[in-house]
């Protein structure tokens, strides 16, 4: 009697999946090929690699032209930029045009929401991955602060501190939507003391339609408040406003930890999953909001588990957005064998953390988002 073999075809373009010829339709590995169940969801390498090219395309930062106009009159005026991060959310992305005009500057950096970070969690080891980070786009901080939404801001200390990389030139404070920024400016207004004659007030900048924050600092310096940056790249301001009420953390960010090896995946809600292509068994720490759901799933499984999701949404958060693979990004890292933990982080969502032991891991997640990998944030 003959044998038969269910005939397998690629999930995107319909093609009969085949081995042997690679310049044909259809054609995948063979080990792929081999392995392959009928359950599977799987791709021919033609649509693979476009899926891939597709991916790899560069990140669009959005920037308000007003904003980049106050920053040449920054640069001009040889002025001290204040920079702040939300220190969940940033992965160590920053936006290349903005970097570009403030690196020649003094910068000074301050991280916001330390009390939403575990308490294990060191202030050097904070300061020194924000250092390492902005130092890569040229940029060498003067002084760095972590602060926490309940820590009160001494003015006096604060301006003292400003007062020494001034210069007695006017001073810019930049950073994301929900950096943390205003809150800060607010908690330092609570102490401060005007000698001045000029009034703190809310005035549209000149030359432009911004309206920047006014805090006089002497009697021909400024302490100006820019609008906060587009979070295009980053899953709060690409997603729906009901899954970033999910994904942004109220509270101290929850720690799930798995053991993983090659052939299981971490599956973020639907947004996101971390797949181990190879690596021994070895513990992952997943960091995100109290309300983000995880589940360890087989790999081969996992595009049926992210399509049974979207339509049953027992794993949150789920995004009525991504609906096929043309909406993810999708990245392979391949890791040395250095021992150091390490994190793969998706900005505004959370990070991977694990330690380097030469692993291959695929990372699925909402197109346009930023993906980084870097040193541990968390040891």
């Amino acid at each position: 009697m003959g044998k038969s073999r269910r005939v397998l075809r690629c999930f995107h373009c319909g093609a009969i999946l085949q081995c042997e010829k690679t310049e044909e339709k259809g054609y995948i590995c063979p080990d792929i090929f081999h392995k392959a169940s009928p359950a599977q969801v799987i791709y021919c390498e033609r649509c693979f690699q476009t899926m891939r090219a597709f991916n790899y395309s560069k990140l669009e930062q959005r920037i308000d032209g007003d904003i980049l106009k106050i920053l040449d009159d920054a640069r001009a005026s040889d002025a001290h930029i204040i920079w702040v991060v939300d220190l969940f959310s940033f992965n160590g992305t920053l936006n290349e045009k903005i970097a570009e005009k403030v690196k020649k500057l003094n910068v000074s950096v301050i991280g916001t929401k330390r009390d939403l970070l575990p308490p294990g969690a060191k202030d050097q080891h904070l300061i020194e991955y924000l250092r390492s980070h902005f130092m890569e786009y040229g940029i060498e901080p003067k002084t760095i602060n972590v602060f926490s939404n309940t820590d009160s801001i001494n003015p006096k200390e604060f301006i003292a501190e400003v007062n020494v990389v001034r210069k007695a030139h006017d001073v810019y404070m930049i950073g994301n939507n929900s950096s943390g920024k205003t809150s800060l400016i607010n908690r330092f207004l609570k102490g401060y003391e005007n000698k001045t004659n000029r009034q703190i007030k809310t005035v549209n900048y000149p030359g432009t339609d911004a309206k920047v924050l006014e805090i006089p600092l002497s009697l021909s310096s400024f302490l100006y408040e820019l609008p906060g940056i587009s979070q295009n790249t980053s899953a709060v301001g690409k997603l729906e406003k009901e899954v970033a009420r999910i994904i942004v953390p109220k509270k101290t960010i929850k720690v799930t930890t798995r053991l993983m090896s090659t052939g299981e995946a971490l599956m973020v809600g639907s947004l996101a999953a971390y797949e181990i292509i190879k690596g021994k068994t070895t513990t992952y720490r997943f960091y995100a909001a109290e309300k983000v759901e995880v589940r360890k799933v087989q790999s081969r499984k996992l595009d049926d588990y992210i399509s049974e999701n979207n339509k049953r949404r027992n794993l949150r958060p789920v995004s009525d957005i991504l609906v096929s693979f043309l909406d993810y990004d999708m990245f392979e890292y391949t890791m040395e064998n250095d021992e150091q933990w390490h994190d793969i982080a998706i900005q505004g969502l959370g990070w991977l953390s694990f330690k380097a032991q030469g692993q291959v891991i695929r990372v699925r997640l909402p197109k346009g988002v930023a993906l980084k990998e870097s040193l541990a944030k968390i040891k």
